[in-house]
């Protein structure tokens, strides 16, 4: 709004100076005034220069509303001074050419480039109700009848005026909304990459490092062995820890590859992802499927269940854990269930402030997409996660 305002200052400022100046020729050619010539024509001179003035200096520190208000004083102000001076409100108007009258017209439709439509229908009505009490101080006997006729006209056009800076300013204010709403997805975009690179970060050192480290020791120890010694254990050590960082590498390569699913299948991935998931966790599985098919929102499910996973393993200490995936032609619904320590909203909440937005993000996604996310904890103890998704994005109805 306010970088509007700026612009709509500069704008009004340019249809000002081109009337002044078409109303200079007039005046010195066609209508020249009759009453105060030289007053007339010095505040028609002030009134360009404040124009001017106003076209070349910056104007950021000025709320919507006065860069609105103000312009619209100065120019009632300078107009009805002309025209009471220059006796342009004649009693006969039957020969009378309404051109100065008009320029009533021009208030309105000025402000109405600022885009705040109150301000708008202040200055429609200050203008009727200023050419009503000019015209009647300069005239005591008016022409009632073009009076209130042009008086109409004036406030029909500042109608006008207001519902098109109404249409205007919703705009404005969607395109702003749109800028914020950016700005927040580009911070989550960043937060889960940062949060993307730590679990990577987390999984190669708990994982595949570990196995090299202890591959390395019985790599020394093989190498620091005397001639004759039996090295037949550390090399069997040695070629476990090698195969287990072999088995760990390609895993976690498998579980990034974004064509995992694709190639795979949405049923295979995740019983691959979750029985490796049961060798690091210690627990045991029990995972059952029922799938139509590929779907267009598979890999949204693979991701949230790798979520879920990751947190059992780290956080759950479960001895148990039981996957249910359903998919239908119109929605997959995974079900994660454990019998570890449970985690509650308000936990979910603390870590979301700390940064660990995984769950949540994944809430996001489900509900942005009119799916459905839901966690619970379950009796005695532990704790139950539920992603249900539409298989066409946005047929939830949310």
């Amino acid at each position: 709004m306010r970088d509007n305002s700026s612009l709509a200052l500069r704008i009004q400022s340019s249809v000002r100076i081109g009337i002044t100046l078409s109303l200079f020729i007039m005046n010195m050619t066609v209508f020249p005034p009759r009453d105060h010539p030289a007053l007339v024509y010095a505040i028609m001179w002030s009134y360009v220069a404040v124009n001017l003035t106003i076209l070349t200096l910056h104007w950021d520190g000025m709320t919507p509303f006065r860069a609105a208000l103000w312009p619209m004083v100065l120019d009632l102000t300078a107009m009805t001074t002309v025209l009471v001076l220059s006796g342009g409100f004649p009693k006969d108007t039957s020969n009378y050419i309404t051109l100065f009258d008009d320029l009533y017209f021009v208030v309105p439709i000025v402000v109405a480039f600022q885009i705040v439509p109150y301000v708008t229908v202040l200055a429609g009505i200050a203008s009727v109700a200023v050419y009503i009490g000019a015209a009647v101080i300069a005239a005591p006997a008016p022409n009632w009848t073009y009076l209130i006729t042009h008086a109409c006209f004036i406030a029909i056009v500042s109608l006008c005026c207001v519902l098109l800076s109404a249409v205007q300013r919703s705009r404005v204010s969607t395109i702003a909304a749109l800028v914020q709403h950016r700005s927040v997805l580009l911070s989550r975009v960043i937060t889960l990459e940062e949060d993307e690179r730590r679990k990577i970060s987390e999984v190669l050192h708990d994982g595949a490092l570990q196995s090299v480290l202890a591959a390395r020791l019985d790599a020394e120890e093989i190498g620091q062995a005397e001639p004759g010694e039996d090295t037949a254990d550390s090399l069997a050590r040695l070629e476990t820890a090698l195969a287990d960082a072999a088995r760990q590498l390609r895993s976690s390569v498998t579980e990034l590859h974004p064509d995992q699913v694709e190639l795979a299948g949405l049923e295979h991935s995740l019983r691959s992802l979750f029985e490796e998931g049961a060798l690091r966790g210690g627990f045991e599985l029990d995972f059952s499927c029922r799938t139509l098919g590929p779907t267009p929102v598979d890999q949204l499910v693979f991701r949230a269940a790798g979520e879920f996973l990751s947190n059992i393993v780290k956080h759950a200490g479960a001895t148990r854990v039981r996957v249910r995936l359903e998919a239908t032609e119109e929605r997959v619904r995974l079900e994660v269930t454990d019998d570890g320590k449970g985690v509650t909203r308000n936990q979910l909440a603390a870590k979301a402030r700390e940064g660990h937005i995984g769950v949540s993000s994944q809430r996001v996604r489900a509900e942005g997409m009119g799916g459905r996310f839901s966690l619970d904890g379950v009796e005695p103890h532990g704790t139950a996660v539920v992603v249900e998704l539409p298989v066409r994005p946005g047929a939830g109805g949310r």
